[in-house]
């Protein structure tokens, strides 16, 4: 029993890690162009490492239409963080398992309500990437 006691302890420790991780730094990721799903618009992505936190900077910088696209590891989940608005997504990426870049493949490109809470199983299964063309990082948000 004491065993047990342990193991869930162990477990909702983890758990809570993302919620509890001061190091992890949170920003909006935006669509540019306009789109009648709300909940396709954005999504939130997360990390910690500090040349991608540089490159983020310099691209909050430039011009949307300047700004790189994001490609990022899908984990299932919320992450405790990838919302919009109300709405928590079934996935995140994988902290710090993501990066930025100027093009994709086109079987990663999507859009994350609609092709990828609607399909989850098949994403997580058979893509396991996500790096939408039209979504680039819009702002940090605070959490």
């Amino acid at each position: 029993m004491k065993k047990l006691a342990i193991v869930f302890m162990l477990t909702a420790l983890f758990a809570c890690k993302k919620d509890n991780d001061d190091s992890l730094r949170y920003f909006e990721v935006g669509r540019s162009d306009i789109i009648s799903e709300w909940r396709d618009t954005s999504f939130v992505v997360a990390t910690s490492d500090p040349a991608l936190l540089t490159e983020i900077a310099a691209q909050l910088q430039l011009p949307v239409d300047q700004r790189k696209i994001v490609n990022g590891a899908l984990e299932p989940g919320y992450g405790g963080y990838n919302v919009n608005a109300s709405h928590e997504f079934k996935w995140h990426f994988k902290e710090d398992d993501w990066k930025l870049g100027d093009v994709s493949a086109e079987i990663y490109d999507g859009r994350p309500y609609t092709d990828i809470d609607l399909n989850t199983d098949y994403w997580m299964d058979t893509i396991k990437r996500f790096s939408p063309w039209k979504y680039y990082i819009k702002r940090e948000i605070q959490r």
